[in-house]
């Protein structure tokens, strides 16, 4: 594809990164951008009604030797922060990371060569600040087809024949409750599979490395990312090849066997058909198979005993929650995935 020549003023690259009360982490994203080896790049930051200073904090000082593009929205969310981000610009590359993340040195270096090389859409390797603990939140992303904005580099003229972002329920047939519409779900995917689709030079390029802040516990902010995984059903509906990197045994989604939570909620249901005894021996079977499950998983977490037997109902609390959201979805979106 080719690429109008964008004015001799606009950096090559802009770098927009959308940002809601998170000054201390925007700085060091921030920061973290001015230490990259390549410099033709300018920082767009879009504010989506802060209360806390976060604008403020980058007008506060240049990065790579250009003052920040700072605009402002009233809380309409990442996904149009970032819309906003590219009108702003005339760059030829749209890089996207998140203030909660901090681009390596190398990041833009990598996939500006790998854009010189002919690729149209880069997106590079993510992984935790540091490894979690327990109920701790991260993110990590490679090559599971998900393309996620705190990692992507796109030439514009591709991005703009692609549709750039756009409002993800309609296309995957779901409604998003008022967060996960300010968070957005499956834009960014859907947006890479029509590049890749129509035949754009798709690449993974894990040198372009960003690493992503570790958020302490926070039971309802967990709770309600459990219940977004109501959408993953459509999602893969729409991007089947998704069952290849994320769905184990053709519907079994993510990394975490969640089998034991539908066992207890079997054995619970069925306690009426099987007689009381042996339903509640069944069931206790059930949730002891559960409760190992996770402890299991708790073990290769940096934690003491105590801080993950603590840990361990509330995890058993999200898995209820994540399963019954995918059996929601399942059925909304005619596609079976637990």
């Amino acid at each position: 594809m080719t690429v109008d020549e964008p004015p001799a003023t606009a950096a090559r690259v802009a770098v927009i990164v959308p940002v809601r009360d998170r000054r201390a982490l925007l700085r060091a994203a921030l920061d973290a951008l001015d230490a990259q080896t390549y410099r033709d790049f300018e920082v767009v930051v879009v504010d989506d009604a802060s209360t806390d200073g976060s604008g403020e904090e980058a007008e506060r000082a240049p990065v790579a030797d250009r003052p920040v593009v700072v605009l402002r929205q009233q809380g309409h969310g990442a996904v149009r922060a970032r819309s906003l981000g590219v009108d702003a610009t005339a760059s030829e590359l749209l890089a996207f990371t998140d203030s909660d993340c901090a681009p390596a040195p190398g990041w833009l270096a990598a996939a500006v060569a790998a854009v010189d090389d002919g690729a149209d859409f880069v997106y590079g390797t993510t992984r935790p600040a540091r490894h979690p603990g327990p109920l701790e939140r991260s993110v990590g992303s490679g090559e599971d087809g998900l393309f996620p904005t705190c990692n992507a580099v796109y030439r514009r003229a591709v991005f703009e024949a692609a549709g750039g972002f756009g409002d993800a329920g309609p296309q995957l047939g779901f409604r998003p409750h008022a967060r996960a519409r300010r968070l957005g779900f499956g834009e960014d995917t859907l947006l890479g599979w029509r590049v890749k689709r129509a035949g754009g030079d798709v690449r993974h390029v894990p040198d372009a490395l960003v690493l992503h802040h570790v958020f302490s516990p926070d039971l309802g902010d967990w709770l309600t990312r459990c219940t977004m995984a109501a959408a993953f059903p459509a999602l893969v509906r729409a991007v089947p090849e998704l069952r290849a990197t994320l769905v184990r045994h053709k519907v079994l989604f993510g990394a975490r066997n969640r089998l034991p939570v539908y066992a207890t909620l079997a054995a619970t249901a069925g306690t009426r058909c099987r007689g009381r005894r042996r339903g509640r021996v069944l069931t206790a079977a059930a949730l002891a198979w559960w409760a190992m499950a996770r402890l299991r998983d708790l073990r290769r977490q940096p934690a003491s005993w105590t801080e993950r037997l603590v840990a361990l109902p509330q995890e058993m609390v999200l898995d209820a929650v994540t399963g019954a959201a995918l059996v929601v979805g399942s059925a909304r979106a005619r596609t079976l995935l637990l």
